[in-house]
């Protein structure tokens, strides 16, 4: 009997420690779960924290985007009037040197006055003195069409910090491209942006007919003419012309699918009354 109950006192104490075992395991589930509900309760909480102010507060967001296309426009539509009155005169301004046809001036960009002698270049840097030219036309219009579109934006209600304008304009295969650094603060309620660039690119084929004028150029400066046609084959865009006169002075026309007119003038490798050298 004795031997008896102290099994069952064994058996009972075996129980309860395997019982003590499994306690904290049980605990321990019990916390995990406790916690995961608490990070559930939070997760939903800031979620809808987030809804209620988009939807009932509401961010204020100031985008320049919106503002852009006013820009570029203005400036767009500038340069095609520059791009126009310009390349009329080769990118030279108040050009001295021309020639007269038809009521109108064609610049010598290459000239001789001596026969069977080659012209000497007038005009060495066509690109670069038609983008000085053409920046130097632009500033001015650059800052009436900032100053536009500042004033459109106090019309709206935003206060405007505005700073010093620089401009770089450059002639490029794919356009003409204008940086416009102008420091920019749009303020309106509760919110404020600030802006320091704006880049402004407008498709053109000014490149490719500067390209042409250089390489006719480069022709009439060492062997005093040039055949048109091959160019128009090569830039089939592009219609190019040349008016002989009886002075030995050839005149070109270079004329893109946008109707600009790039002109000027030579007079290379002369020959007297009578006698001729072409390549037409």
């Amino acid at each position: 009997m004795a031997t008896k109950n102290m099994n069952q006192k064994r058996g009972s104490a075996n129980l309860n420690r395997r019982g003590s075992h499994r306690d904290p395991l049980q605990k321990l589930s019990l916390n995990s779960r406790g916690q995961v509900t608490i990070f559930v309760i939070i997760a939903i909480v800031i979620f809808a924290i987030i809804l209620f102010y988009f939807f009932y507060i509401g961010p204020n967001f100031v985008s320049i985007s919106a503002k852009k296309p006013a820009l570029e426009k203005c400036i767009g539509d500038e340069l095609a009037i520059q791009i126009s009155k310009l390349s009329l005169t080769a990118g030279v301004v108040n050009p001295k040197f021309t020639s007269m046809y038809l009521d109108e001036n064609y610049t010598f960009v290459c000239y001789t006055n001596e026969y069977y002698k080659p012209c000497v270049v007038q005009q060495p840097f066509l690109k670069d003195g038609f983008e000085t030219a053409l920046e130097t036309a632009m500033k001015p219009k650059i800052q009436a069409c900032y100053d536009s579109a500042v004033n459109e934006l106090r019309a709206q209600g935003n206060d405007i910090t505005t700073g010093t304008i620089k401009t770089n304009l450059t002639i490029n295969p794919d356009g003409v491209s204008v940086v416009i650094e102008a420091p920019t603060i749009v303020s309106t309620e509760g919110a404020s942006a600030s802006f320091k660039k704006f880049n402004v690119n407008v498709y053109s084929d000014l490149y490719t007919v500067i390209m042409v004028a250089n390489s006719i150029l480069q022709y009439e400066s060492s062997y005093g003419d040039s055949d048109v046609s091959s160019f128009m084959f090569y830039y089939p865009d592009l219609k190019v012309e040349k008016i002989r006169r009886d002075d030995s002075v050839k005149l070109y026309i270079i004329t893109d699918k946008n109707n600009i007119k790039y002109r000027f003038a030579s007079r290379s490798y002369a020959w007297p009354p009578g006698y001729g050298n072409t390549f037409d």
